[in-house]
């Protein structure tokens, strides 16, 4: 029965393809507000900043477990690696996520239920990673709506067990491990029906091929590490100099930050293949085009996000949250703008990929990095909540810049090296 999921008439998968990626990215990307809404309603504020901070550091793992790896694979037309070598990757990589993430604890000195909730949000992420390889799979092929529905199937699952069991127990590690189970299960049995519409390779531990594979995917793990870390750095000076209910307090005001992201998601991930050919097949005016208008779209995403979020959007988290966050509307308007640089950085940085100079990321999240690294405590400790907003909005607008320099010289370059 679960096969009639991915039968799709050809003329329709175009459409489908956008609908799901919108259901997908837009469940993604607010999972981590509702679960955090059901931990404040169930079980209070302090415990909600408890799993925020776990939430997030487990985000900023989940970018060694997916190691940069989905656009490169999906754009990856000349089939340099097959779906085997990506997939024995994949499990490499989710071992090294799981190995950091133990060690930050200890680092941390974390005591025994957050060390635990944030390792256990970490395995529950490495689902997500397994998810990704199998969805560039699908993308490649282009069935973009079968990654899609995978997604929104197995998040919607684990989402619903994780909150019958927190209502039923109030026990956020038993929660998380339900949550756990429930996101495998789903996702083996997914992959595993859609064998009537695509050959699945096994994993294929080639350590030469996965060597290789990994060498060139450094750099976009890296900058996807560092571009986390820019986000969560003034989480963790709150997390040094100020309580655990003022951590979820800011989580809350953060929360709109990603909705510019989201829908730049939506336009973006249709497009990425589209992009990536336009590159490849030196057809310059068409790519320039294109890029244009994923930026002239997100600026005006942007522009209305803002407006909107500083007038709407303190009324409308004090309400979802139960609490109140009036007073916080300058430092809600600061995270807004810092969150439309960190979409406009996020297109560079895929321009940058697909361009194939990837490496370069480099250089522009670890001056962002370095930048929250050394403002967010000193922030933090003067200004408290508002000072961990500039210092967000701060790093990415770094990002933003050093990102748009870059692609302006590579496109130069090649123009001029074409020529």
């Amino acid at each position: 029965m679960l096969e009639n999921l991915w039968h799709t008439p050809k003329e329709k998968i175009e459409q489908k393809s956008v609908f799901w990626n919108m259901m997908s990215s837009g469940l993604n990307s607010v999972v981590s507000m509702f679960l955090l809404w059901i931990v404040t309603m169930i079980n209070g504020v302090s415990d909600a900043g408890i799993f925020s901070l776990a939430f997030s550091t487990s985000q900023m793992m989940l970018t060694i477990g997916n190691y940069g790896m989905r656009n490169y694979q999906a754009t990856d037309i000349r089939n340099k690696y097959s779906t085997g070598v990506y997939l024995s990757s994949r499990i490499f990589t989710n071992a090294i996520m799981m190995s950091a993430v133990g060690i930050f604890v200890v680092a941390k000195g974390y005591y025994f239920e957050k060390s635990c909730i944030t390792i256990l949000l970490c395995l529950l992420k490495a689902t997500d990673a397994m998810d990704d390889i199998y969805g560039g799979f699908y993308q490649k092929n282009g069935r973009l709506d079968v990654a899609g529905k995978m997604m929104t199937i197995r998040i919607a699952a684990y989402v619903i067990t994780f909150c019958i069991s927190l209502v039923i127990t109030h026990n956020m590690i038993f929660s998380c491990c339900i949550a756990i189970a429930t996101a495998g299960t789903v996702l083996v049995i997914l992959v595993q029906s859609t064998k009537s519409e695509f050959v699945l390779e096994k994993p294929i531990f080639n350590c030469k091929k996965i060597g290789e594979l990994l060498k060139e995917c450094l750099p976009l793990c890296i900058s996807a590490f560092l571009l986390n870390y820019m986000g969560n750095a003034p989480k963790y000076a709150i997390d040094t100099y100020m309580t655990s209910s003022e951590q979820a307090y800011y989580t809350y005001l953060f929360m709109p930050c990603f909705v510019t992201n989201l829908f730049v998601g939506f336009a973006l991930q249709p497009l990425l293949v589209r992009l990536s050919e336009n590159w490849v097949k030196k057809h310059y005016s068409q790519f320039i085009k294109l890029c244009g208008v994923i930026f002239l779209a997100s600026l005006i995403i942007a522009t209305f996000v803002v407006v909107a979020g500083g007038w709407l959007g303190c009324p409308i988290l004090s309400l979802v949250f139960g609490v109140s966050l009036q007073k916080y509307r300058k430092d809600l308007i600061i995270l807004l703008i810092g969150g439309a640089f960190f979409a406009f950085a996020v297109i560079e940085q895929v321009i940058l990929t697909v361009m194939r100079k990837q490496v370069y990321l480099l250089l522009g999240f670890v001056l962002a990095s370095v930048t929250a690294f050394f403002v967010s405590n000193p922030l933090v400790k003067k200004m408290g909540l508002m000072g961990a907003g500039c210092a967000y909005s701060l790093s990415a607008t770094v990002l933003f810049g050093v990102l748009g320099t870059m692609i302006v010289i590579f496109f130069i370059k090649e123009k001029g090296g074409r020529k």
